[in-house]
């Protein structure tokens, strides 16, 4: 719902109150009416910045669980010796093999 603005409030600040609430508007990069609509109605001000950290996490979280997903199909230590095995076994019965046709 994105309703229009049409009501205004009237806050009267010391000056050094105005200049912190300029200050921590700039620093979350919001206008002085949208950091005291979140701070009012949310009890915290979330920020563009906020947000790309998030998604940024996001894509760390899944660059993660794709280097996991590779790590966990290297085969173990037990596993490359049953392959070697089968690997030997296999070439021995390519070599009878070979042999009976030749």
């Amino acid at each position: 719902m994105n309703e229009k603005r049409t009501e205004s409030f009237i806050l009267r600040l010391t000056e050094k109150e105005k200049e912190m609430l300029v200050s921590l508007a700039n620093e979350h990069d919001m206008s002085i009416s949208s950091y005291l609509r979140n701070m009012a109605f949310k009890g915290s001000a979330v920020t563009k910045t906020d947000i790309q950290t998030v998604i940024e996490l996001k894509r760390i979280g899944n660059n993660i669980n794709q280097i996991a997903k590779q790590i966990n199909m290297i085969p173990h230590e037990d596993n490359i010796k049953l392959y070697l095995q089968e690997l030997h076994d296999f070439l021995n019965m390519v070599s009878e093999i070979t042999k009976k046709l030749v």
